[in-house]
């Protein structure tokens, strides 16, 4: 993603950059490290990352590790553009006192992980889904050589994390927690009683943190993270909810024009949603479930289709797979007549599908009238917000942007907002279909299923999301300060003209991590 920058543009801010990190972090004195992962190709990525570790360092002087390489799988389905020795010039201009090739070592590693077998097994399967781009593991993974090696190269890193992350390691700071690479680091982290910083793809910055006295060890690090940014959100956030409503209608605009993720796969006019009261809804409404060939007098749920191999068993979920997910409701569709049903793909579908899944459903149920499979694509947002009655989701961000226009939202699992009050969050199998069914007789009864606590909570939310717990800081661009030249004169510029004393990056961090919260905030939230 930045081989394509100008060499000179990239030599110039790789300068400006060390002189400016090495004017303003202070001398590690003793054994302390902080560990920071570069195994994305994206510059904006490991830009985050770095800043955030150096944050740190400034509030613990420590060297800085850098865990990086690639392997072939992930070079080939993903990481294409990936070059080894820039990530190293962008690290040493960042202050870093060493940089490991985890996958060199983790290709020769020997020994036996302390991390359990159904741990490591866990992240091979997620990781092997991912690069095959399948939703669910085949029969005979176990007997395949690619599945092998996936589970040797899993043992491999957990085993040289486990000797990396010894003695007095101050922190983990990774841009992900799912899949080999990253996930086996934030599992032997935790074991450590390591600090974790997330760090976000989204915004100017925006990281999430899981800290040793606050972690229950009870769930996955996002179950973690969703108890406790719940109770953020309840402590610190909610209770201002009149002061902050202002912003929170603002940011509500904002995301009906989409002037922002997570919904970056709606850009232009098919983002909008021109829906001002209930007569616009009815009158688009009739237009759409005529061209879909539906009645606009019964109810329509609408399922959202995730990426079917993306990062699965990442937080708590009621299927075995999403693809169980989508598949076993559809068959629950085709047997209830009492509402018309909407499913759509997801907008990446290709990027994490090579098995023509979403059709294959879809062909089981074509005889349906009452069932409509569509591509996202090809419909608006003014569309899906006209003709939805009921939106159900596992994790996707639909469930905070629905009800935030007043549209009930069910879920089949966790996501990081799942624990702020704003949508149906269901907690087994049976409860799920119960809700289903009861939500649908609730929906032709006339009954308004989304309270104005919730509508409030939701556009809450939404602020808190995109703006409350997004540091904006010249040392770290816009995510859409791009192409790679244009960002490289942005940093470039900021480092040769900006001083640390009152950079918002060195406070929120400082905020962050000796208050121990969940979430890199902009201003301040005392409880």
């Amino acid at each position: 993603m930045w081989l394509k920058a100008n060499s000179r543009e990239l030599q110039w801010f790789l300068e400006a950059a060390a002189v400016y990190w090495e004017k303003n972090l202070p001398r590690a004195d003793g054994d302390a490290i902080i560990a920071v992962e570069m195994f994305h190709q994206d510059i904006r990525v490991n830009l985050r990352n770095l800043a955030v570790a150096n944050a740190i360092r400034r509030l613990r002087p420590a060297r800085l590790v850098v865990f990086t390489g690639v392997e072939e799988q992930w070079h080939r389905t993903l990481w294409s553009d990936f070059d080894l020795d820039k990530v190293r010039q962008l690290a040493l201009a960042y202050g870093a006192d060493d940089v490991v090739d985890v996958w060199a070592a983790a290709r020769q590693q020997t020994g036996t992980p302390e991390l359990d077998d159904a741990t490591v097994t866990a992240y091979t399967d997620a990781t092997y889904c991912r690069l095959a781009k399948v939703p669910r593991l085949p029969a005979d993974h176990a007997t395949r050589p690619d599945y092998q090696l996936r589970r040797r190269y899993a043992r491999g890193l957990a085993v040289g994390y486990e000797r990396a992350l010894t003695g007095d390691v101050v922190a983990l700071v990774t841009s992900h927690v799912d899949y080999d690479q990253w996930g086996l680091a934030v599992e032997v982290a935790r074991r450590r009683r390591v600090p974790i910083i997330h760090t976000q793809q989204t915004g100017c910055l925006k990281a999430y943190g899981l800290f040793p006295g606050r972690d229950t060890h009870t769930g996955t690090f996002r179950e973690e993270l969703t108890r406790q940014i719940g109770d953020a959100f309840e402590t610190r956030v909610w209770p201002r909810r009149d002061e902050l409503r202002p912003a929170a209608e603002l940011v509500a605009w904002r995301a009906k024009v989409n002037l922002g993720r997570p919904s970056w796969w709606r850009g232009g006019v098919t983002a909008s949603v021109d829906l001002n009261n209930p007569a616009d809804r009815r009158r688009l409404r009739e237009s759409v479930v005529s061209r879909l060939g539906l009645d606009a007098n019964r109810p329509v749920v609408t399922v959202f289709n995730h990426a079917v191999s993306d990062a699965l068993g990442t937080n708590r979920e009621l299927f075995p797979s999403l693809a169980d997910w989508f598949a076993d409701t559809a068959a629950h569709a085709a047997e209830n007549t009492d509402a018309q049903w909407l499913f759509l793909d997801h907008p990446s579908q290709a990027l994490y599908d090579s098995t023509g899944f979403f059709d294959t459903v879809a062909g089981r149920h074509r005889a349906a009238k009452h069932m409509v499979f569509r591509p996202s694509a090809t419909l608006s947002k003014n569309a899906l917000w006209s003709l939805t009655d009921l939106g159900v989701t596992v994790r996707g961000s639909v469930s905070n942007e629905l009800p935030a226009y007043g549209i009930p939202v069910i879920q089949a699992g966790w996501s990081e907002w799942s624990s702020c009050g704003l949508s149906t969050v269901v907690d087994d199998t049976d409860a799920y279909w119960k809700t289903l069914e009861g939500t649908i007789a609730a929906i032709r009864d006339g009954a308004d299923l989304v309270t104005e606590e919730q509508v409030r909570r939701a556009r809450l939310w939404l602020w808190l999301y995109r703006s409350g717990t997004d540091v904006v800081t010249p040392l770290v661009p816009q995510w859409e300060v791009w192409p790679a030249d244009t960002l490289l004169k942005t940093m470039r510029a900021a480092y040769r003209h900006i001083e640390a004393d009152a950079d918002p990056l060195f406070d929120a961090v400082r905020r962050m991590w000796t208050r121990q919260e969940p979430m890199l905030t902009r201003t301040d939230f005392p409880a």
